[in-house]
């Protein structure tokens, strides 16, 4: 798969990330274009971003359903994220 850029996403998807903060748009793009499921502290990580403002749009994209929440059990117990497609 290529990478997603907003500009190559269907109208839809679009349509409900114009909805939300940049970032949420930003924690999107980075989870489709991951070769897996992410968690909060690697999503934190990778866009240089504070846990606080990467897990407020991850609830955001979560409540527009545009990512899936699946935990992890490990210890500490930790969840992992990924695109809703």
């Amino acid at each position: 798969m290529t990478d997603a850029t907003l500009g190559n996403l269907d109208r839809l998807t679009r349509e409900r990330l114009a909805e939300l903060p940049p970032t949420a748009s930003l924690v999107y793009l980075e989870l489709r274009n991951a070769d897996g499921p992410r968690t909060l502290r690697q999503l934190s990580r990778q866009m240089a971003r504070p846990k606080t403002s990467a897990h407020r749009a991850l609830r955001q994209l979560h409540e527009k359903n545009l990512v899936t929440c699946s935990p992890r059990h490990t210890d500490p117990p930790s969840s992992e994220w990924s695109v809703d497609e």
